[in-house]
């Protein structure tokens, strides 16, 4: 990992609600929970983006790019802008449920799945499929994404209750 930090001139954190769509080579980094990335990578144009929304759907209030319907469609629309076409490789990740009540059945559903649910439903109404995914679980994840590649490098979030019970089988 620290290679990989090493190896880039400019690196940021993305934080919730912001977008960062480039052509500059960038190493972005965030911390998700329930909120979903979704990234956006054009080798040909040496284009990448990424969002990182907390909500699933926008009611009306403009450009808030906290929703995940509004962030991805605007990740969309600057893909295009940059001349991106069909090598377009889209990713999606996050959508955990971090905040308890694993085993509430009466709950509905989560908000990280109902942003998981919303990306792939406004992805699909832009004719595109993610690639890959890393989503859902009890988790959060701290994701790098390399806006040079299109890579993107995953680390679980251990939480204490996590660290308790794999200390405890040890």
């Amino acid at each position: 990992m620290k290679s990989l930090i090493a190896s880039h001139i400019h690196s940021i954190y993305l934080k919730p609600g912001e977008v960062l769509a480039t052509r500059t080579p960038i190493l972005v980094s965030t911390v998700l929970g329930s909120c979903v990335a979704v990234t956006m990578y054009s080798p040909s144009r040496g284009f990448g983006a990424i969002c990182h929304a907390m909500l699933p759907a926008n009611s009306d209030r403009e450009e808030d790019l906290r929703y995940v319907d509004t962030a991805v469609k605007h990740l969309y629309a600057k893909a295009i802008e940059n001349g991106a076409g069909a090598d377009l490789v889209v990713k999606l990740f996050g959508g955990a449920h971090v905040l308890g009540l694993k085993d509430n059945k009466l709950a509905k559903l989560t908000i990280g799945e109902q942003n998981i649910a919303q990306a792939e439903a406004v992805l699909d109404s832009l004719g595109l499929v993610a690639s890959a995914r890393n989503t859902g679980g009890y988790r959060g994840r701290k994701l790098f994404f390399c806006t040079r590649s299109g890579d993107i490098f995953i680390r679980a979030i251990r939480t204490a209750k996590h660290a308790l019970i794999e200390d405890l089988a040890r």
